[in-house]
């Protein structure tokens, strides 16, 4: 019988008392019986101490300020002792009970795998599940740099400890965006892999992912960051490669900042600089920006329901059109 290693989840929060409990609930309610839960709060003042002192012994908890979302995880997997680490925003939850077995059993069954991640389905701020299992896209280091493609959903996503030891951990410089930042550092010197099991639900309100002003700049950043690491392999070395990614990154940050707040001038700016970057990407970004702008100035005008459909749809038609153009 293979041995049942330590799996630590770290729960970043602050003033989420709303949410916390059922995403402390779906941790302590797997069925795998090794699991270490370390919530990192940073220093809330709406009930949270009150949940958190509830709980007893059965969590670890910390509450002070911190230096952001990516100082609170890092400080929860320092004190943690896992042999496999995640994080599960205050606001997230695992799919009950065997998400976690299920992981380990891959991890263990698959030793040269550093990460292992799964699919999310999307819930409400009532924790009514709202979309189908997403599916998630195989990771391809090449496609989702040049593409700045957030291929990894970080809730249904662990690690192994040696690895985040490897790459120095999350980099606390990205507020946002700082998952994206990792999984690039991880797939140059790591194994990740896919598995096709639904393992966590996202909760779909407002959140730091909805920040777009913020999100835009970090995608550029992220990018240009992971092109200063010295000797990278080809094509990810290549002039060629890099200014075409450099350029996806900015229309990318084009269609956050519009999304996030209407920023046109935002928007304008990243949409130039992604045309300058590299004008032999031109057909792509009209393509994209046009199909993208379409679809926002609709659905603005559809109800909710039309939306909700209209958006499945025209995912379908949009991951078909990245590949096409890969």
């Amino acid at each position: 019988m293979l041995k049942q290693p330590l799996v630590t989840v770290v729960v970043p929060c602050l003033n989420r008392a709303h949410f916390l409990i059922p995403t402390v609930e779906s941790i302590l309610q797997q069925d795998y019986p090794n699991i270490e839960c370390i919530v990192v709060d940073g220093g809330s003042s709406d009930g949270t101490i009150e949940i958190l002192k509830s709980y007893m012994n059965r969590i670890k908890w910390v509450s002070e300020p911190d230096n952001g979302h990516a100082d609170a995880i890092n400080k929860g997997w320092n004190m943690s002792k896992g042999e496999f680490l995640a994080w599960l925003n205050a606001d997230d939850c695992y799919v009950i009970p065997d998400a976690v077995r299920k992981v380990v059993d891959h991890l263990q069954n698959y030793p040269e795998v550093d990460v292992v991640y799964g699919d999310c389905a999307l819930i409400n701020e009532d924790g009514k599940i709202v979309s189908d299992i997403i599916k998630s896209r195989k990771w391809d280091l090449a496609y989702a740099v040049k593409y700045c493609y957030f291929t990894i959903p970080q809730a249904a996503s662990f690690m192994r400890r040696s690895i985040l030891e490897k790459v120095n951990w999350l980099d606390p410089q990205f507020h946002y965006g700082k998952d994206h930042e990792l999984w690039l550092r991880i797939g140059l010197v790591g194994k990740i892999q896919y598995i096709p099991i639904h393992l966590a639900y996202v909760r779909n309100c407002l959140g730091l992912s909805q920040h777009g002003i913020s999100v835009s700049e970090s995608k550029v950043n992220l990018t240009k960051k992971f092109f200063t690491i010295k000797d990278l392999p080809m094509p990810l070395g290549s002039k060629s490669f890099q200014r075409r990614a450099l350029s996806n990154a900015y229309l990318l940050g084009s269609l956050y900042a519009w999304d996030g707040g209407r920023c046109t001038r935002r928007m304008i700016s990243y949409v130039f600089r992604s045309i300058l970057t590299d004008i032999f990407n031109l057909p792509y970004i009209v393509s994209r920006f046009t199909f993208h702008m379409s679809i926002s100035i609709l659905s603005d005008l559809l109800p909710y329901t039309f939306k909700r459909d209209l958006k499945r749809f025209l995912k379908l038609i949009k991951n078909r059109l990245n590949t096409a153009m890969d």
